[in-house]
């Protein structure tokens, strides 16, 4: 099974770029792991045009601050519906809403965090299910 992740940078998208099988491109992957909050809606919908298995990294950051909205919450939010769309269509989409997770990103949030390993672990359980999985949210 090969994997187009997007995110690679650095966190969560960096740690499973390392362990898994990785391709260049959209079009080569049989799983597409959408990580980086920027264009997440439109590659969503281009990965399923592609029929690819997809779990999109979401975030539970837009019920927390609904008061003080930031564009990283809007486009989570965006991503949310769009996948349980699509989900509703047939599509193999999956939304994961990762409480805080230890990376650079929130390392300045002192708050409960997830390790990164067992964010994989969550992703990996869902790749082996033999059915599909709207959404699931994980918190510390």
């Amino acid at each position: 099974m090969t994997f187009f992740i997007t995110g690679t940078r650095r966190g969560l998208g960096y740690s499973l770029s390392l362990l898994y099988d990785t391709v260049n491109t959209l079009e080569e992957c049989d799983v597409f792991i959408n990580c980086k909050h920027e264009e997440q809606v439109d590659l969503l919908f281009k990965a399923a045009e592609l029929d690819k298995r997809i779990i999109n990294i979401g975030s539970n950051s837009p019920d927390e601050n609904k008061k003080q909205p930031h564009k990283y919450q809007i486009e989570k939010f965006a991503l949310d519906k769009a996948n349980e769309q699509l989900f509703y269509q047939g599509v193999n989409t999956t939304i994961l809403r990762f409480g805080y997770f230890d990376s650079p990103r929130v390392e300045h949030i002192d708050k409960p965090k997830m390790s990164i390993p067992y964010c994989v672990s969550i992703i990996d359980w869902v790749l082996q299910q033999p059915h599909r999985i709207k959404d699931l949210t994980v918190v510390p």
